[in-house]
């Protein structure tokens, strides 16, 4: 009578271990790369939507004083960003300034002349390009002095 011995290996050879490790770092590596350009995407977004709340805001300010503001591109220190100042009342010129909320997104580009004019309610349109090396939004500044914001490519935001 033969005796076998019955042993069982369960378990993964090296070579299935490798093709496992190797699918999970392709795939890592993929979702990694597209993570940090939606971050990309929300941050000019974000900074897009602060911009139009800034601008808002000095809107109200250039009605409620009877204030005519403009605007201008801020460049220092390697930062970019927005500076707003009003015509001078009685030797005092008001500023304000805004700047992106994070230091990757960039004022690309003021078109045209924007301003507000307080004592009518109206504005001189224009618009701010803020953007990344992903993605770009626009700032538009209305003739009635609304403000709204919208990505560059879409249709109608120009």
């Amino acid at each position: 009578m033969r005796s076998t011995s019955c042993s069982s290996h369960a378990g993964f050879t090296l070579l299935e271990m490798l093709i496992v490790l190797a699918i999970t770092a392709i795939l890592t590596g993929l979702g990694s790369q597209s993570l940090t350009q939606w971050q990309q995407r929300q941050q000019v977004k974000a900074s897009a939507s602060d911009l139009t709340h800034f601008l808002n805001r000095l809107r109200q300010q250039a009605t409620g004083y009877n204030l005519t503001i403009s605007f201008t591109e801020q460049l220092s220190a390697g930062e970019s960003g927005v500076r707003a100042e009003s015509e001078p009342r009685a030797g005092l010129a008001h500023q304000w300034t805004w700047t992106p909320l994070s230091p990757e997104v960039k004022i690309l580009a003021i078109v045209g002349e924007p301003r507000f004019f307080g004592k009518h309610g109206t504005a001189w349109p224009g618009s701010f390009e803020v953007g990344n090396g992903v993605t770009r939004w626009r700032v538009i500044i209305s003739t009635h002095g609304r403000v709204r914001y919208c990505q560059s490519h879409e249709r109608g935001c120009q």
